[in-house]
């Protein structure tokens, strides 16, 4: 994704923000799913609906599109 369309990311659903902020703890998909109370397939569905909505690689690249927008923040 070039830097340009970063601000234009396609929205999220509800469920798909808290994967991404929990994703954005360090959390593994394991811990996701344990937290969020919902099924390791599950979390790993929603996931790749993230990356395929983003057209992003891997989880890293999600976390720094995320990041970009403003939308997780790290410490």
């Amino acid at each position: 994704m070039l830097p340009s369309a970063i601000t234009q990311l396609p929205e999220l659903t509800d469920r798909e923000k808290e994967v991404l902020v929990a994703l954005a703890r360090g959390q593994s998909n394991v811990e996701i799913a344990g937290s969020l109370n919902l099924s390791l397939g599950t979390i790993k569905s929603h996931l790749s609906a993230i990356m395929a909505k983003w057209d992003a690689r891997d989880r890293v690249q999600v976390l720094v599109l995320a990041a970009r927008t403003g939308l997780v923040r790290f410490r």
